[in-house]
């Protein structure tokens, strides 16, 4: 695994911006508190190997592909664990912090689940 985290917190808001906008914003338990409605919280890891496009990334009991990666995404992950994985399969991200992922469906995502990228 080159990037392992359990889900500890999900906002209320977080769940409409998956189904509507087909997003997901993750942020490391150290979230700031202004924030904490909006994203997937997660427990803290570090990226121990090469995030790429055609990776995987395991969420929950779903499967992606990463199509594209933002400019400084690779970077916030690192750092805050955060970013916006895009379940919209395109080969372009529209801003830096993005990870554009192709695969079937949205994930149902629950507290405990985990998000690990292979």
């Amino acid at each position: 695994m080159k990037y392992e985290v359990t889900i500890t917190n999900i906002g209320d808001f977080s769940l409409q911006l998956l189904k509507l906008r087909e997003s997901m914003i993750l942020f490391d338990r150290d979230v700031p508190y202004e924030y904490l409605d909006m994203v997937v919280a997660h427990t803290k890891d570090e990226v121990s190997g090469l995030i790429e496009v055609g990776g995987t990334v395991l969420i929950a009991d779903h499967e992606y592909t990463i199509t594209a990666i933002g400019s400084d995404a690779l970077n916030t992950l690192k750092e805050h664990g955060h970013c916006t994985l895009l379940f919209n399969g395109k080969d372009t991200v529209e801003q830096p912090g993005q990870i554009a992922m192709s695969g079937k469906g949205i994930p149902r995502v629950m507290v405990g689940d985990t998000i690990c990228f292979v």
